[in-house]
């Protein structure tokens, strides 16, 4: 009899892996994250200096995002000084998707707990994700822009 109830026990739904399954937001929410990690699992496993980077740059001109991933690097390795003269727009951007991955995972808990509705949930990451991206990409596009305007 005490095995019989074990057996249905182990027949019951994963509420985790139903919610995922279910819900195409909590899956882009989990895939961003992913993304966010590997990022800076890239950015720690290559020292900023020397010629180790697998992606080189494509452009033989400067351009507005030049040394940022010598940057990520160097902020993954607490050198928040040789970041910034890497790149004076790295510490934002990395800041964006620092705070991403966090706003990923808070989002995640907080529709799978119901603590709020879908759609304010959705109102809220989308309205947070715009003004984070404005904040940290800003400075980094209007410099761009300056000079390829010039």
């Amino acid at each position: 009899m005490q095995r019989k109830k074990e057996k249905n026990n182990n027949n019951r739904p994963n509420p985790i892996r139903a919610f995922f399954s279910e819900t195409p937001y909590a899956q882009i929410n989990s895939y961003l994250a992913g993304i966010v990690v590997l990022v800076f699992i890239y950015s720690g496993i290559f020292p900023p200096t020397g010629t180790s980077h697998p992606i080189h740059s494509l452009y033989t001109d400067p351009v507005a995002s030049t040394g940022l991933s010598r940057a990520f690097s160097s902020i993954i390795r607490g050198n928040l000084t040789l970041a910034q003269n890497f790149n004076p727009f790295a510490l934002r951007i990395f800041l964006f998707f620092l705070i991403q991955l966090f706003l990923r995972l808070i989002f995640n808990f907080v529709l799978f707990h119901q603590y709020l509705s879908k759609k304010l949930l959705l109102f809220a990451d989308v309205l947070l994700s715009v003004l984070l991206f404005l904040w940290a990409f800003f400075n980094l596009i209007h410099y761009q822009l300056t000079m390829v305007l010039e």
